[in-house]
C-alpha cells in the first residue's frame, strides 16, 4: 500500500513538476563535500548519520563530486561518521540540526579506517549553505529566557530579531505575527506561519495559529532573500514541534500571574491609580517516548489557560428623574413639545432668548416653531401620558446610578461604576507521531487543537452581552521516502481551520415582543442611541469559519555538485462567514432635534436626545440582515531550487518560483462592488454596481485570476578562509492575499437592508417608537406628507427595508465599496549582503546591508474624492469623479515602499555557563501607505490625495531608525557541574542550579502624522481622506521626555490650510517617544532524583523589571483638538511578574 502511494507521489512530482512550499518542510538537512588533505574530492565515502535522541541511524554515500545530502531528517542531535577504505574514520558531533540546511564538510586523512578522528564540537556558527537572512529560535534557548506573553509562546522573541519593528497605534508593544503589527526588514505584516511545514495562516483574517510553547522545538524565521522552496508571504515562520525519543520523558508545568505581584502603572499625575485585577494560570502536562523502540515515537501535550481579570469602569446612565421625564435639574436643556409644532414652508422662523447670540436667531423656511413644556404645563417635565410605552419598557434595563458623577450640562457623567470582568480560558491539545516505517521511509503526523470560549460582558447583561467561541485545528501528515542516496521525495497534506461564533445573549429570546417593538426586523434587542447615556443594544452577531487545505510535494535530487529541489503546492482557501453584525433588529437613533425649539437649528441650545427617546421620536432607523457567504480562492505554485556547490567553500543558490492565483470569488455570486466600467442607467455613463451572479462586462468574480507571476531567487555563500563567510542574496516575493484585504464586496449582494434618516433638519421624525413602521409618521403636525415639493419624511421606514436590489443603479446616492478586477500581485524585492566572522570556537560577529522594495502594495482610499484641481470652499456640482455616489472606498494597489538597513550582530553560544546574542540596526523605511488588513496591523492609514500616492510617500509607521536589542543567559558558577562549590550535595541544594537571563530592547520612536481633524475643502464631498496640517513654525521642543508629556511637539508650529487647499506637512514626519525595556528571569533547578533525571525548576520572570515607563504616542495629533499633542499612555507599562514551575523526568 505505502509502496504504491509513494510511487504515485514520486511520479506525480517528476512528471508534473508537482508543487510544494518546498522547504515548507518540517525537516532538517545535512549536506557537504568530503575531500582529502589536498582538497581533492572523495567519492564513495559512507556517511552514517545517527539520531542520538531516537537511536535511529541512516546511511548515505558521497557521489562522484564528493557531495552528500541527507535531506529531510528530523531536527534533532546527530553523530555523523565518515568512512572509506584507505582513510581514517572521521566522527563529528553530536551536532544540532535545525530546520533548513546544515553545512558539514569533512576532510579525511590517509590511513586505516580503524583509526578515528573524533571532533566533539558543534558545527561552526557561520552560515555557509545559502545567502538568506534567517534565524532559528531554539526551544532550549527560549525556555531559559524571560517570558512576556499570555500564554507564553515563541512570538515574544520575534521582537528581538534584527530589523523587527512594530507600529504603536494598535499595540502596547511591538506585536507578534498573527497577533499584531510587526515588520521585519522592510516587509509589511503579510507573513505566513507554518506548523511542521504546513500553513496555519488563515485566508480571511490573516491571523495565524501558533504552537503550544511547551511543544515547540524550534521556529525557523526566513526574513530576506530566502529560497524558492518557500511560497506565499514576505516573511516565513516555520514552527517545528517536538517529537518523542528513545526514552520516556514527561513534563508538568505552570505559569502563574497575579496583579498582587505587579507594579503600579505610570500615573500621569492621577491619584490612587489601582491595579486592574489579574488571575492568570497556564498549566499543562506532556509525555513522550517510544511506542516501538527505534521505530515508532509519540509526543502528547495537554495545555490549559485560566485567565480571569477585569477592570473598574464608569458609564453614564439616566437618573430616576430623567427616566420619568423630569428635566428640571439645573443645567438641563429646556424641552419643547413636538406635538405643538407649526411647520413654516415659507418666510422665516425667529427664536428669541438669552441662549441665542444677541438674543435672537432667525433661519429661513422650511423651519419649525414649538411651544415649551414649561409654557404648556408650568414645568420642564414631559407628562407621563406622553411617554412612549416602548421607551418605558426599554429604559427598565438601565441600572440605577451608584455614583454622584461629574455634572456636565446638567448630566451627572460617569455616575455608574461597574466591574467589567474578563474570562479568557483556552484549552489546547497537541499530538505527534513519528514512524520510521523502514530505513528509507518516515511518516510524521502532528496536530494542534484548541478551543477558546469567552463571554462578552457589559454593565447590563444580557443587554450587549454575548458568547464568543473560537476553536481551531492545525494538522499535517508528511511522508519522506528515500528512493536512493540521490533521490528523496517528501509529500505532505496540511489542514488548518478556525471557527468563530459570536452570538448575542438577546438573540432568539423574544425581546422585541417583550418590549412591544413591532418595527423590529430580527429577534434580538434593538440598538438604542441616546447620547450621552450608555447605549442599550445587542452584542454583535457574526460567524467566521476559515479553512485551508494544503497538499504539497517536494523532490530532492543530488546530481554531482548540484542539490536540486523541485515540487509544488496547491493551497485551497475558503471563508464561510458573515458580515460583522449581520443580524440586527434595528438601529434606533435619538438626538434631541424634536424637543428643541427649532429642530436641528437650535438643538445645541435646547432639546435632549433622551427626551426624544421618551417621546418615541426617532431621528433615524436602519437595519442590515445578511446571510452567510462562501468565499473561495486557490493558489497553485511550483518551484525549482538548485543549490550548486561550485567548490567546497562556494555555494550558489539558484531558484525560480511560479505562483498562480484564481482570485477571490463567492460560491453563489454573492458579491457586489462599484465597477468603473459598468454603465449606470441613471446617467448612461460608466460607473455603477457590479454583481457576482450577473457577470456584467465579462467580469466573473471579484478579482481576475493571475497566472503569470514568476519569482526568481538567487543567493551565494563564499568562505574565503575557514573563519570568514561572505554571503548574500536577492529574491522576489509575493504577499499573502487575505480576503479581508482583497475581498471588498464579498457577501454584500444578498440579504435585506434598509434605512431612513430625517431629511427635514429636525422638523419630523422618521417613525414613532411604538409604531409598526409600515406607514409614514404623522404624529407631529405637518409630518409624513409631501408639501410644496418637499418630503416631510413621507415614507415608512419598513418600505426601505428590502431584499438587496441588484440593478446597476440600485445603490446610487450611497457610499459603496470598490475592488479592482485586475488587481496586480503585491511584490517585494529583497536583498542582503552579509559578512560573518567566527571568533574562536564560540563567538561569531556579522555585519549586513539589508534592502527591500515593495510595489503594487495596498493603498486604501476613496476613489470618489474630489480631485485637487476641483477643490472648492463648498460643494462643487461635478467635483467628484462619480457624482451619483458618495464615498467609494477601496484599494488602488499602487503603493510602493523602500527599506535600507545596516545590521550588526554579535553572539556567543553556550559555553562556560554563558551565552548571548545582541544586535544593532540602523534603518530607514519609507512608503506610500502601511496596510495589512485585519485589525489595522499597519497602524493609522492617513492619506490626503487618493490620486497621487507619491504625495503620501514618507516615513513608514514602522520606521524606527535605531534599535539595539539582545538576550543573555548566565548559569551561576556554583554547585555540581559548575566551577565553584561543586563537592557538597548539601551545599548544592542551596547554591547550585541557579540561572539568570535577560532580554532587552532600546530603540528610537515611531513617526506621527499631524492632521487637522477634519476637512475644509468640498465639505459634503470631502470623502474619507485626511487633511494634513500646514507647517508655519518650528515644531521641535526641547527638554526631556517627561517634561514634554503635556505637549510633545509645538502646537503653534501648525495651522489649518486655507480653504480648498491641501496641507503641506507630509505624513509621519514628527517622531514619537523612544522605547526601552529590560526583562529578567531568575530561577533554580533542583535534581530531585538524579539517577532518573527527575528535575524541578522554579523561576521568576519579570517584564520591565526596572519599572521604567516608555511612553506612547501623543493624543489624536489633530490640531485644534483637546490634548492633541499630549501623551497619556505607555507602550511599556508597569513591571509584571510571572512565577514558573516545571517538573520533568
Amino acid at each position: 500500500m505505502w509502496k504504491h502511494i509513494r510511487a504515485g507521489l514520486a511520479v506525480a512530482a517528476l512528471m508534473s513538476g508537482a508543487v510544494a512550499f518546498a522547504q515548507s518542510t518540517n525537516s532538517g538537512d545535512i549536506t557537504g563535500t568530503v575531500t582529502d588533505t589536498t582538497g581533492a574530492v572523495i567519492p564513495g565515502v559512507t556517511v552514517t548519520v545517527k539520531d542520538v535522541d531516537k537511536q535511529v541511524m541512516h546511511t548515505y554515500m558521497t557521489n562522484g563530486a564528493g557531495v552528500y545530502d541527507t535531506n529531510s531528517i528530523v531536527p534533532d542531535h546527530y553523530l555523523v561518521t565518515f568512512t572509506k577504505d584507505g582513510f581514517q574514520t572521521y566522527v563529528r558531533g553530536p551536532i544540532t540540526v535545525t530546520v533548513g540546511t546544515t553545512q558539514l564538510n569533512a576532510k579525511l586523512n590517509v590511513g586505516s579506517s580503524a583509526q578515528k578522528v573524533v571532533v566533539t564540537t558543534n558545527v561552526p556558527l557561520l552560515d555557509t549553505a545559502d545567502g538568506a537572512a534567517s534565524d532559528t529560535l531554539e526551544a532550549k534557548t527560549m525556555a531559559k529566557l524571560p517570558q512576556t506573553g499570555q500564554p507564553p509562546d515563541w512570538q515574544a522573541f520575534i521582537w528581538l530579531q534584527p530589523g523587527a519593528a512594530g507600529a504603536p497605534e494598535n499595540a502596547s508593544t511591538a506585536n507578534a505575527p498573527g497577533a499584531g503589527a510587526i515588520s521585519i526588514n522592510g516587509n509589511l505584516p503579510f507573513e505566513t506561519v507554518l506548523q511542521d511545514g504546513a500553513t496555519t495562516t488563515l485566508p480571511m483574517s490573516q491571523n495565524s495559529d501558533v504552537t503550544i510553547f511547551e511543544t515547540t522545538a524550534e521556529v525557523k524565521v526566513s526574513a530576506t532573500a530566502f529560497s524558492a522552496q518557500y511560497g506565499v508571504g514576505n516573511v516565513i515562520y516555520n514552527q517545528i514541534t517536538k517529537g518523542g525519543g528513545s526514552r520516556f520523558h514527561g513534563v508538568g508545568y505552570e505559569y502563574f500571574q497575579n496583579n498582587a505581584l505587579n507594579a503600579y502603572p505610570y500615573e500621569f499625575g492621577a491619584q490612587n491609580v489601582t491595579q486592574p485585577p489579574l488571575h492568570y494560570n497556564n498549566f499543562g502536562v506532556s509525555v513522550s517516548g517510544p511506542i516501538i523502540p527505534h521505530k515508532v515515537f509519540f509526543y502528547f501535550d495537554y495545555d490549559k489557560t485560566i485567565n480571569k481579570g477585569g477592570s473598574v469602569n464608569f458609564t453614564t446612565v439616566p437618573t430616576d428623574a430623567v427616566r420619568n421625564g423630569d428635566f428640571t435639574a439645573a443645567g438641563l436643556p429646556t424641552l419643547y413639545d413636538p406635538t405643538t409644532q407649526m411647520v413654516m414652508t415659507s418666510g422665516n422662523c425667529t427664536y428669541t432668548g438669552s441662549q441665542y447670540k444677541n438674543g435672537v436667531l432667525t433661519i429661513p423656511a422650511p423651519c419649525v416653531q414649538r411651544k415649551s413644556f414649561i409654557s404648556e404645563y408650568g414645568s420642564n417635565k414631559i407628562p407621563a401620558q406622553m411617554i412612549d410605552p416602548v421607551a418605558q419598557a426599554i429604559e427598565k434595563y438601565y441600572p440605577e446610578p451608584n455614583q454622584p458623577g461629574n455634572v456636565s450640562s446638567g448630566v451627572p457623567q460617569n455616575n455608574y461604576a461597574y466591574v467589567s470582568p474578563t474570562n479568557n480560558p483556552f484549552t489546547k491539545y497537541f499530538g505527534r507521531l513519528d514512524w520510521d516505517i523502514s530505513p528509507k521511509n518516515r511518516l510524521t503526523i502532528s496536530e494542534t487543537d484548541g478551543d477558546n470560549p469567552q463571554i462578552g460582558f457589559s454593565p447590563v447583561c444580557p443587554i450587549n452581552c454575548g458568547s464568543e467561541d473560537v476553536s481551531r485545528d492545525n494538522a499535517q501528515i508528511s511522508d519522506v521516502w528515500t528512493v536512493n542516496d540521490h533521490l528523496i521525495n517528501e509529500a505532505r497534506f496540511g489542514f488548518t481551520d478556525q471557527l468563530n461564533f459570536f452570538i448575542p445573549d438577546t438573540y432568539g429570546k423574544g425581546f422585541p415582543a417583550k418590549l412591544g417593538l413591532t418595527q423590529a426586523v430580527a429577534d434580538t434587542f434593538p440598538n438604542v442611541s441616546t447620547s450621552p447615556y450608555y447605549g442599550l443594544g445587542s452584542a454583535t452577531n457574526a460567524v467566521y469559519k476559515e479553512f485551508v487545505f494544503d497538499p504539497s510535494d517536494v523532490v530532492t535530487m543530488v546530481l554531482g555538485r548540484h542539490v536540486l529541489h523541485f515540487g509544488g503546492e496547491f493551497l485551497v482557501e475558503r471563508a464561510d462567514s458573515t458580515a460583522w453584525g449581520n443580524i440586527n433588529a434595528g438601529n434606533l437613533s435619538f438626538n434631541g432635534y424634536y424637543t428643541a425649539e427649532g429642530g436641528q437649528a437650535t438643538q445645541s441650545e435646547n432639546g435632549a436626545a433622551y427626551a426624544d427617546f421618551l417621546l418615541g421620536q426617532e431621528n433615524s432607523w436602519s437595519s442590515l440582515n445578511t446571510p452567510e457567504y462562501g468565499a473561495r480562492q486557490k493558489l497553485p505554485q511550483m518551484f525549482i531550487q538548485d543549490d550548486w556547490k561550485v567548490r567546497p567553500n562556494l555555494t550558489l543558490n539558484l531558484g525560480l518560483r511560479w505562483q498562480g492565483n484564481t482570485g477571490w470569488s463567492e460560491v453563489h455570486g454573492n458579491e457586489t462592488v462599484f465597477d468603473p466600467n459598468v454603465i449606470n442607467p441613471a446617467n448612461n455613463q460608466a460607473g455603477a454596481m457590479w454583481y457576482g451572479f450577473s457577470k456584467a462586462n465579462g467580469r466573473t468574480q471579484l478579482i481576475a485570476p493571475k497566472y503569470n507571476t514568476f519569482l526568481p531567487r538567487f543567493g551565494f555563500s563564499w568562505q574565503p578562509v575557514e573563519n570568514t563567510v561572505l554571503r548574500g542574496g536577492f529574491g522576489v516575493y509575493a504577499s499573502t492575499w487575505s480576503e479581508d484585504t482583497y475581498g471588498a464586496g464579498m457577501g454584500s449582494a444578498f440579504g435585506k437592508s434598509g434605512g431612513y434618516s430625517d431629511n427635514t433638519s429636525g422638523i419630523c421624525p422618521v417613525v414613532q417608537l411604538n409604531a409598526n413602521g409600515q406607514s409614514p409618521d404623522t404624529t407631529d403636525p405637518g409630518c409624513g406628507v409631501m408639501a410644496n415639493g418637499m418630503s416631510y419624511n413621507d415614507k415608512s421606514i419598513l418600505s426601505t427595508y428590502l431584499s438587496s436590489p441588484t440593478t446597476p443603479d440600485a445603490r446610487n446616492g450611497q457610499p459603496v465599496s470598490y475592488n479592482m478586477y485586475h488587481t496586480p500581485v503585491p511584490l517585494n524585492y529583497q536583498w542582503q549582503l552579509q559578512l560573518q566572522r567566527q571568533i574562536g570556537l564560540n563567538y561569531a560577529a556579522s555585519l549586513a546591508y539589508v534592502g527591500n522594495h515593495g510595489e503594487n502594495l495596498p493603498f486604501p482610499v476613496d476613489i470618489n474624492q474630489v480631485p485637487e484641481s476641483k477643490l472648492a470652499p463648498n460643494d462643487y456640482p461635478n467635483g467628484q469623479p462619480y457624482p451619483l455616489y458618495q464615498q467609494i472606498t477601496g484599494s488602488t494597489n499602487n503603493a510602493v515602499s523602500n527599506y535600507n538597513a545596516l545590521q550588526a550582530e554579535l553572539r556567543k553560544r553556550m559555553t562556560d555557563g554563558f551565552e548571548f546574542d545582541v544586535n544593532y540596526t540602523w534603518s530607514h523605511f519609507l512608503d506610500d501607505q502601511d496596510s495589512s488588513g485585519w485589525g489595522s496591523r499597519g497602524g493609522y492609514q492617513n492619506y490626503q490625495n487618493a490620486f497621487d500616492p507619491s504625495a503620501n510617500y514618507s516615513n513608514s509607521n514602522f520606521d524606527i531608525r535605531n534599535m539595539f536589542k539582545g538576550q543573555a543567559i548566565y548559569q551561576l558558577p556554583f554547585g555540581r557541574g559548575r566551577a565553584f562549590l561543586n563537592k557538597s550535595a548539601l551545599l548544592d541544594e542551596v547554591v547550585g542550579g541557579w540561572q539568570t537571563s535577560f532580554t532587552f530592547v532600546v530603540q528610537s520612536g515611531n513617526p506621527i502624522s499631524i492632521t487637522t481633524g477634519g476637512n475644509n475643502s468640498s465639505y459634503n464631498q470631502s470623502g474619507a481622506y485626511t487633511q494634513f496640517a500646514n507647517l508655519v513654525g518650528n515644531y521641535h521642543l526641547q527638554g526631556s521626555t517627561k517634561s514634554r508629556l503635556k505637549e510633545w511637539y509645538n502646537l503653534n508650529a501648525f495651522a489649518v490650510p486655507a480653504n480648498a487647499t491641501y496641507g503641506n506637512f507630509r505624513r509621519n514626519i514628527v517622531t514619537g517617544p523612544g522605547l526601552s525595556e529590560l526583562n529578567a528571569s531568575l530561577g533554580k533547578t533542583f535534581d530531585l532524583w538524579p539517577s532518573r533525571n527527575v528535575k524541578f525548576e522554579l523561576r521568576c520572570d519579570a517584564t520591565n523589571v526596572l519599572n521604567h515607563a516608555s511612553f506612547g504616542q501623543p493624543g489624536n495629533n489633530a490640531i485644534g483638538k483637546n490634548q492633541s499633542a499630549q501623551i497619556t499612555g505607555t507602550t511599556v507599562g508597569g513591571r509584571q511578574v510571572e512565577l514558573y514551575g516545571r517538573i520533568s523526568f
